[in-house]
């Protein structure tokens, strides 16, 4: 009955188109790892951020102080670092709860949000001169693009006309864009127009009322997500494609929440330290391999790691053991690792989510495992190696150099010019050896060659 309500809504816009025309001491990491980008869109899945809501300034204040009451915190100009922290650690779980994806359409040059544990999309296929993306699930979703008669000069007509078909409950409109949000029949339908030179796109949820306190923050988060690119051009042949990793610049990122869950009460069985006794240490000594003999032989200790809908890395250092970050695993205590299409349980058995180490324990024993080098060991300048599995493609290779080390709330870093993606997270940052220098864990997207590794010696237990 929503799917049905939210196709109607996606062809009665289509119907009104077609009727209208060397070595350095560890240095403190010097910068904030919560950007604005990242608060915005906290507040928007916690929903404390009402859009189209004016002065953006002023609606970031008064979304930061709802949330703030909400906590029972003081009212405050600005959110301090933990608070900042907490607000994240809620807003990720929220929006992981829905399975928040990136629909992006390259051709098309077209890009949206897709709860994809609500929805699926099933279809696409022309309608009315432009193209319909088909949806199914327990909640409405459409999108759809239109081309030819109707751009940003002939918006204002549009807006009018979808006035006159809808039942407003609210509306707001900008110079590229415009929101209508629909109460009628026990349901409201929020449906965004974003246009262009060439055409429009347009996209909608549907909740019935009693969904609406659990999954409203939807309505924002499309708003949000729904982006035509300077290319966009609703005629050529569409090839959408779910990306289910969608963090990157102005999303949030799981590495920036680790300061609010370290309070949290650890799981049964498992210690606070995120360190092990098998971690063996080995300075380095002898010639250098190169990157593919690096590869061949330490390869075999990188394993995938899957713990609910995320995905990561670990590296073996024992025949039972294998690092990685905590928010790998998230809330997980029982995980799986395989590599080679071989798959087999693994247990948490040692978390330290502040300083992002977990330590994972197999039943059946792990062929090959690695040493760790010495942090005071490791130079700046020295070649640097990843090995993870970036976007779930199981053992990827790529090479750098260690461009610093850092501490970082009282945890010892190495960072490299090595790229790191998404994905990349729990991965092996090697040395020309082989030795583990540490686990990959984050990048930070508004920089350049930016990424970070927890150096392998902080896992080790004395």
């Amino acid at each position: 009955m929503l799917r049905a309500s939210v196709r109607r809504s996606i062809r009665l816009l289509a119907c009104s188109l077609a009727l209208s025309p060397a070595f350095v001491r560890a240095q403190e990491l010097p910068f904030d790892k919560v950007s604005g980008a990242e608060l915005r869109q906290a507040l928007i899945w916690t929903g404390h951020l009402e859009l189209w809501a004016g002065d953006p300034i002023a609606a970031m204040r008064k979304a930061t102080q709802s949330w703030q009451a909400s906590r029972h915190y003081p009212r405050t100009e600005t959110l301090s670092e933990d608070q900042a922290s907490e607000l994240l650690a809620e807003a990720l779980k929220q929006r992981d709860a829905v399975g928040w994806s990136i629909l992006q359409d390259k051709p098309v040059g077209l890009s949206v949000g897709v709860p994809t544990r609500l929805v699926k999309l099933v279809s696409n296929r022309p309608i009315n001169g432009g193209m319909i993306y088909e949806f199914e699930g327990s909640i409405g979703y459409g999108l759809g693009t239109r081309y030819g008669d109707v751009t940003c000069s002939s918006l204002g007509s549009l807006y009018k006309r979808m006035l006159r078909e809808m039942r407003p409950a609210w509306q707001a409109i900008e110079h590229k864009r415009f929101a209508i949000l629909d109460k009628s029949n026990g349901r409201q339908t929020y449906l965004q127009a974003d246009c262009h030179t060439s055409g429009v796109a347009v996209a909608s949820v549907t909740l019935a009322e009693s969904q609406v306190a659990s999954l409203g923050a939807l309505f924002g988060a499309l708003s949000d997500s729904l982006a035509v690119s300077r290319n966009f051009n609703p005629t050529a042949a569409p090839r959408p494609k779910l990306d289910e990793s969608p963090l990157g610049p102005g999303d949030m990122r799981t590495d920036v929440v680790a300061r609010s869950s370290g309070a949290a009460k650890l799981p049964p069985n498992v210690d606070g330290d995120g360190k092990t006794a098998k971690v063996k240490l080995k300075a380095r000594e002898g010639d250098d391999m190169s990157t593919r003999e690096v590869f061949e032989k330490v390869g075999g200790a990188v394993y995938v790691v899957k713990a609910e809908r995320k995905m990561g890395s670990a590296v073996a250092i024992s025949e039972h053991e294998l690092l990685t970050n905590c928010h790998v695993v998230g809330d997980s205590t029982q995980v799986t690792v395989g590599r080679d299409k071989k798959e087999q349980n693994a247990t948490v058995i040692s978390m330290n989510v502040v300083a992002d180490r977990c330590v994972l324990r197999t039943d059946g024993r792990l062929p090959l495992s690695v040493r760790v080098r010495p942090y005071e060991d490791i130079k700046v300048g020295e070649r640097a190696i990843t090995i993870g599995t970036p976007q779930g493609l199981e053992l990827t290779v790529a090479e750098g150099i260690v461009s610093s080390k850092r501490t970082h709330k009282g945890s010892r870093l190495v960072q490299t010019s090595a790229p790191i993606s998404q994905g990349s997270s729990g991965g092996g940052l090697f040395d020309a050896q082989g030795q583990l220098l540490g686990i990959t864990t984050f990048y930070f997207a508004g920089g350049q060659n930016l990424n970070f590794a927890v150096a392998g010696e902080e896992f080790a237990k004395n």
